[in-house]
């Protein structure tokens, strides 16, 4: 296993920002009618990897097909950060293309 490295993320705006803990070993697109639609480049992270340091109130959340994933977006800028993943409940999708 390679050695976790600690990210830091936001969106647009800053109103939200987090950090993971990965080591970018599967990063993943989605074929889902909204992850295609974001383009988003993810990497999944488990719940206890994932802080979020400010903003938590700035978010709202968007749940489509079965209501079980959580779409996680900026109420300010509209950017999309991350998702609670469906198959996975404690883990996160995290849209990474903001640390490469």
């Amino acid at each position: 296993m390679s050695k976790l490295h600690t990210f830091r993320g936001s969106c647009h705006c800053e109103a939200v920002t987090f950090e993971i803990d990965t080591d970018l070993h599967e990063l993943t697109t989605c074929d889902c009618s909204i992850c295609v639609r974001k383009n988003a480049l993810m990497v999944k992270v488990h719940e206890s990897a994932m802080r979020i340091l400010s903003g938590a109130a700035q978010l709202t959340t968007y749940q489509f097909h079965t209501n079980t994933a959580e779409h996680y977006f900026c109420k300010t800028c509209g950017i999309y950060p991350f998702h609670r993943k469906r198959v996975t409940p404690d883990y996160y999708g995290v849209n990474i293309f903001w640390s490469l």
